[in-house]
C-alpha cells in the first residue's frame, strides 16, 4: 500500500440540515420517496417517521443534484445492515452516510472513500448518573481501565465522544452497531478538530481504530475524528485513511456549489 500523504487524502464533505419544515415542505418530501420508503416510515412512531421522511427526502434532493438526476430517480437501496448506499454503476463513485440527532441531521459524503457519520445532541437526561451507566456499554475492557486512570470517572461528554465516534466507525464498515462498540478500542485521547459551517477545508489525521476479536474492515485501516461545532453537539466521522480533507457546509452550499474537492 502505498504511503499515504496530505496531498493524496480524501476529501469528506459534511452537509448540515435541519429536520424541521413546513407542512408544504414536508409533502413535496414525500413525494420523492420510493413505495418501499414510504412502507417503512409507517412502521415509525409519528415524530420519528417525520424526520425520517424528512432525511431521506432531502438526501435524495442532495444526491440528485450531484449526480444530475431528479431526487425520485436517484436509485437507491439498503445493505443487509441498513446502510443505504446508491445501486446505479455510473454513481457508485458517491459515497455517503446520514445522521440525525432531534432536528439537527448530518449528510456525510465523498467521491474517494466509504465513509460513516454520527451526530448526537446532548440532551438533559445525559447526565453523570445515565454516564455511569452508559459506560459499560460503550468502553471495552482497557478501555475502562484506562479512562479511570485517567479521570476517574465517566463524564457525559466523554461517553457522547466516544458513542459517536464507534457509531462512525461502524456505520462506516457497514456491518451494522448491535452490541459491537465494545469491540473496538479507540485512543485514550480522541482528536477533536473545531469547525464551523462554511469553514475552510482543513486536514486532519485521524485517530486509528483497532478490533478487539476480529477483522472488520479489509487492511484492518480506519481512522476516525471528532468534529466541534459548538456547545451540545457531538459529531464524528469515520474512514479507511490515516488523513483527510475536511469541510463542513450548509445544505444550501453543497446543493448550489457541490462536494469540496479542491
Amino acid at each position: 500500500m502505498a504511503k499515504q500523504t496530505f496531498s493524496n487524502c480524501p476529501h469528506v464533505t459534511i452537509a448540515c440540515l435541519s429536520l424541521e419544515v413546513t407542512e408544504k415542505e414536508y409533502a413535496y418530501l414525500v413525494t420523492l420517496l420510493s413505495d418501499e420508503e414510504k412502507e417503512r416510515s409507517l412502521r415509525r412512531v409519528p415524530e420519528v417517521r417525520r424526520r425520517a421522511v424528512v432525511s431521506r427526502g432531502y438526501l435524495r434532493v442532495l444526491l440528485g443534484s450531484l449526480t444530475g438526476v431528479s431526487p425520485e430517480k436517484v436509485s437507491l437501496a439498503t445493505g443487509d445492515f441498513g446502510k443505504p448506499y446508491i445501486t446505479d454503476p455510473g454513481e457508485r463513485s458517491i459515497q455517503f452516510n446520514v445522521a440525525h440527532s432531534m432536528d439537527d441531521a448530518v449528510i456525510a459524503l465523498s467521491r474517494q472513500c466509504v465513509l460513516g457519520v454520527d451526530v448526537e445532541k446532548r440532551k438533559s437526561t445525559h447526565d453523570q448518573r445515565w454516564a455511569r451507566m452508559m459506560a459499560h456499554t460503550i468502553f471495552s475492557d482497557v478501555e475502562l481501565v484506562d479512562r479511570v486512570g485517567l479521570s476517574g470517572a465517566f463524564g457525559p461528554e466523554e461517553i457522547l465522544d466516544f458513542w459517536v465516534a464507534k457509531e462512525a466507525v461502524f456505520k462506516a464498515i457497514g456491518t451494522g452497531i448491535g452490541d459491537k462498540l465494545r469491540a473496538c478500542q479507540l485512543p485514550s485521547e480522541l482528536p477533536k478538530l473545531k469547525m464551523s459551517i462554511d469553514s475552510v477545508i482543513s486536514t486532519q489525521q485521524l485517530a486509528p481504530v483497532t478490533f478487539k476479536e476480529q477483522s472488520y474492515l479489509a487492511g484492518d485501516l480506519i481512522g476516525t475524528t471528532l468534529i466541534n461545532l459548538g456547545e451540545g453537539s457531538h459529531l464524528a466521522v469515520a474512514c479507511p485513511t490515516q488523513f483527510c480533507k475536511l469541510a463542513v457546509r450548509s445544505f444550501d452550499s453543497v446543493l448550489e456549489y457541490g462536494l469540496v474537492e479542491e
